[in-house]
């Protein structure tokens, strides 16, 4: 799938509710989201408020940063 086939097919909102629910399911304590600007945005609920959340415009990058994150951490 090229990048512009991924990003047309997280542009329906069923796929990216999907995509956010794995997300969730996948990686406990994350707060995940995909704004009307396409933008992903991932950040842990212990985070402060003024530290931004990981952003992309591709899903798979946002979870390879969730998970770089938790290795970070551990």
């Amino acid at each position: 799938m090229t990048p512009a086939e991924a990003g047309a097919y997280f542009d329906g909102p069923a796929h990216a509710q999907w995509a956010c629910g794995l997300l969730l399911r996948a990686r406990p304590g994350w707060e995940v989201s995909r704004g009307a600007d396409r933008i992903w945005r991932a950040r842990r609920g212990d985070w402060p408020p003024e530290r931004p959340p990981l952003a992309d415009t591709n899903v798979g990058l946002v979870n390879e940063a969730m998970y770089m994150d938790a290795l970070e951490a551990a």
